[in-house]
């Protein structure tokens, strides 16, 4: 058996003219497939072409798809997609030169090798001087293959107690874009040091997220670290950690960036991509910015971004300035925790990395020089805090447009968007809104451009497609697009905006880059039938999903599989899934989008809109929601409670008033809120549980319980139609609550443990720092062990225990996870089918023997080799 290739290019002749190419090399001996044009071989790329030639290919030890032109990657990911785990998890894609990269790659194929020695190999023939190694195999000849490439060892300099300095070389595909950046300064400001980074002649402050993007460094560029401090030594060894481990990319992440970086900058001419033939009459051409197509009505849309450059210059006095000062500095710091609360939020609906899109907008807003700019402007010019940021802030953005790197020119929208919301709380504007509740029914929505923020608010039910006269494949909007899954164009000619009007019928092909006005009966059609056989792959899906939802059957207790939500389109995704019910809905969305508190009946309508959007049309089970009460403090911040906990000055917020605390503290918003849940279960007929986060100690658990009982006896007073029971428990996140768990569970009805606190707090490490990467790991032998004692001290007092964070997501961790005892897993609504279905292959034995090895493990290494032993075995049948 060897590693199969796959040829994807816009061209059908091309691509049949390389496999060709790279089979004569090999004899034949390699599985070779080409996967070249779109529908009827235009020009263009295929998502059906490029699934079928992976699976023409049998069976090999792997697949290696070779790519032509960037945007290709979003129909072979869709093709991805397709395909079931296993096959996935050996298809790589590589975007090496097309023919060279071929021919090496079959050449090493040939020779029985590996499939990451394969994609080596083909990406190894950018080089010349690896060109030169490439011969076709014949008996007679026996081919040395190149060892695998590896950077070279960093070259140290200048070195003493409080000084050091190293050399490194950058080879994750996209260089020091946005989200490596963030970690870069990220991790460069865990130090004391002063740190600074070099390329070429240009140097900068590492804390500076701006000054790093400004060095436009690329794969392949070496950049200088030096550090001046105590900690000078450290900080070099963690950037140098992060630097050699591809800020932490995953392989998906990098193909994804890589194939933007060298997509051809599109040639716009009125909107026409010169890659692309031209657009058939009665349509528009654009950019594929995420693949799909749609039909539907238009919806204007302009966006409600501040422009900063239009923002009135305000006079002040030398007595102001002081206080404009401050009210600036508030200002990025209550814009820079919005934006790390949207992150948090939208981790599980658009993924992780997605997400971080807003992490890297609030270290926009941290950053030292932007601050120290639009201070010197209110200074130096006696200009208002307002002006001065929209001044410092377009200043940076035009610094990074004008780079030589397109990656990091299209982060200058990122800058303009997070400025604009700090611009925003020092004087606020009136500005258009995104109201998809204005729309009569699903549409396509058209405008200029979409800041992160705009895209943030869409939901695939109500957007059909997205186009725009600006941005691009590599915008953040468009990656957030594609994280929802919502067909996109961009780099239309800015006529559409006045020539379609509101209500118009289009057509979208996004997977040319087309937009059709008013699109006749042969287009409709074809657009048609495209998203018809779309739907159809989905529905099979989540149709296999619902099929799945009779609870398992493991050591003789039923599994439920359920979801974390925390919003009414993810109380969809989560039924649609197959969710066994909501085992997390976070309710921190009311009060981290609101300006002020939500009162009792806005809260009611709000959760009664989230329960019956997972019981759908109300035939199916109710199984149960559980509502964790609210969530605040630490790295939650919300505008609605800042009148609330103005007061509060912590020099460590995450070991403050935060959780249950903050609710015991102003007993007024737990009472309000158990209220508004009570009514609205009772409105849907919700099965309803209640839970409190950061229990510490039984006295807090008492504590709540006692409200949650004043207030459920003043509505049944009150003839309220309350449920007749509703369970009661808590989250175990600290170590007290899971030393204590015997205790607790005589007052608690139900237990979830929160495994991504309970990691930080019992290793006393921070999960965001990337440093402490190597500490931050689930397979922690004191963590496992405090999850096994907190299920056994469920399964005594015959209460359910739940696990909710990233564990419980983990198909690798499930089994482990319900081994130690656990009853109820809780995750992001599309990771379900995956964990059930690797759960569903175990037997009891295996289940109690790896929960054997891991009680007895001391190391991480012994659990992941306890692991290892138990899956053999179990794959081996």
């Amino acid at each position: 058996m060897t590693v199969g290739l796959v040829i994807v290019s816009h061209s059908a002749q091309l691509a049949a003219g390389v496999a060709e190419l790279a089979g004569q090399m090999v004899q034949g001996n390699v599985p070779i497939a080409a996967a070249g044009g779109g529908p009827d071989d235009i020009l263009g790329t295929s998502t059906d072409k490029i699934l079928a030639a992976i699976q023409s290919l049998g069976n090999p030890d792997g697949v290696l798809v070779l790519l032509d032109l960037g945007s290709a990657i979003l129909s072979t990911e869709m093709a991805l997609e397709m395909l079931d785990d296993e096959q996935r998890n050996r298809t790589r894609l590589s975007f090496a030169p097309l023919v060279e990269g071929a021919v090496a790659a079959a050449l090493e194929a040939a020779l029985g090798h590996s499939l990451a020695q394969v994609q080596q190999a083909a990406e190894n023939a950018a080089n010349p001087a690896q060109l030169q190694q490439l011969k076709p195999v014949s008996q007679a000849e026996e081919i040395i293959a190149p060892e695998n490439v590896t950077p070279a060892p960093p070259v140290e300099a200048k070195s003493d107690a409080n000084m050091a300095e190293a050399s490194l070389l950058l080879t994750n595909p996209t260089g020091l874009h946005a989200r490596p950046a963030s970690l870069f300064v990220q991790t460069a400001g865990k130090f004391q040091s002063v740190v600074e980074v070099r390329k070429g002649s240009k140097q900068v402050s590492a804390s500076s997220i701006f000054g790093v993007l400004s060095l436009g460094a690329r794969n392949g560029d070496t950049i200088t670290i030096r550090a001046q401090g105590a900690d000078a030594h450290d900080a070099i060894e963690a950037l140098r950690e992060l630097v050699q481990a591809n800020f932490y990319e995953s392989p998906v992440e990098e193909s994804a960036s890589k194939a933007v970086t060298q997509a051809p900058v599109p040639q716009k001419s009125g909107g026409i991509d010169a890659e692309i033939p031209a657009a058939p009459r009665g349509s528009w051409k654009g950019v594929m910015t995420s693949a799909g197509a749609a039909l539907g009505s238009a919806f204007l849309y302009t966006s409600g971004a501040l422009k900063l450059s239009a923002v009135e210059r305000r006079t002040i006095t030398e007595r102001e300035v002081e206080s404009e000062q401050r009210q600036l500095r508030e200002a990025m710091a209550a814009a820079a925790r919005e934006l790390k609360t949207l992150a948090k939020d939208l981790q599980s609906s658009v993924g992780e990395s997605q997400a971080a899109i807003f992490d890297a907008q609030a270290l926009m807003l941290d950053d030292p020089a932007l601050q120290a700019s639009a201070l010197n402007v209110i200074e130096n010019q006696h200009i208002d805090a307002a002006s001065a940021l929209a001044i410092a802030g377009e200043q940076q953005a035009a610094a990074l447009e004008g780079l030589d790197n397109s990656l990091l020119a299209a982060r200058a929208v990122d800058v303009r968007d997070a400025v604009s919301r700090a611009v925003q709380h020092l004087r606020p504007f009136a500005a258009a809104k995104l109201d998809l509740n204005a729309l009569a029914r699903p549409s396509i929505l058209v405008a200029r451009d979409l800041t992160p923020s705009d895209t943030a608010q869409l939901r695939p039910s109500m957007i059909l497609g997205i186009c725009t006269t600006q941005g691009g494949p590599t915008a953040h909007a468009a990656i957030l697009a594609r994280a929802l899954g919502i067909p996109a164009i961009a780099g239309l000619d800015e006529a559409v905006l006045e020539v379609i009007h509101a209500g118009d019928e289009l057509g979208l092909d996004a997977d040319h880059g087309l937009l059709y006005h008013l699109p006749d009966e042969k287009v409709r059609a074809q657009l048609t039938q495209r998203i018809a056989e779309r739907q159809r792959q989905q529905t099979a899906l989540k149709a296999a999903a619902q099929q799945a939802q009779t609870p398992l059957v493991l050591k003789g207790r039923a599994i439920h599989i359920e979801a974390n939500i925390g919003t009414e389109a993810e109380a969809e995704a989560a039924r649609q899934w197959g969710a066994q019910g909501v085992g997390l809905l976070r309710t921190e969305f009311l009060f981290a989008t609101a300006s002020t508190l939500p009162n009792e009946q806005e809260q009611r309508q709000i959760y009664a809109k989230v329960f019956r959007a997972f019981y759908g049309d109300g035939e199916g089970p109710r199984w149960p929601i559980v509502v964790r009460t609210l969530d605040a403090g630490a790295d939650k911040p919300m505008p609605a409670l800042k009148p609330v906990l103005e007061t509060m000055d912590e020099e460590n917020p995450a070991l403050g008033l935060r959780g249950i605390r903050i609710s015991l503290a102003h007993e007024f918003l737990l009472e309000q809120q158990i209220a508004a849940i009570l009514l609205a279960a009772a409105d849907t007929r919700a099965n309803l549980r209640i839970m409190f986060p950061m229990i510490t100690t039984l006295e807090e658990l008492n504590a709540a319980r006692s409200i949650y009982d004043r207030v459920y006896d003043r509505l049944k007073e009150q003839q309220a139609a309350l449920p007749e029971h509703v369970a009661v428990g808590i989250m175990v996140e600290v170590p007290a609550a899971a030393v204590m768990a015997s205790e607790l569970a005589e007052r608690a009805d139900f237990f979830s443990i929160g495994s991504n606190d309970l990691l930080q707090y019992v290793l006393a490490c921070d999960r965001t720092n990337a440093t402490l990467s190597g500490l931050y790991n689930p397979l922690q032998p004191a963590v496992l062990r405090l999850i096994g004692q907190v299920a056994e001290a469920g399964r005594r007092a015959g209460k359910p225990v739940a696990v909710c964070g990233e564990m419980a997501g983990d198909p690798r961790l499930a089994p482990i996870l319900v081994g130690l005892g656990v009853d109820e897993l809780s995750m992001s609504p599309t990771s379900i089918p995956q964990v059930r279905s690797a759960l569903s292959s175990w037997i009891d034995d295996e289940l109690i023997a790896i929960a054997e090895k891991v009680r007895q493990a001391k190391t991480v290494a012994e659990v992941e080799q306890a692991y290892l032993e138990i899956q053999a075995k179990h794959e081996r049948g």
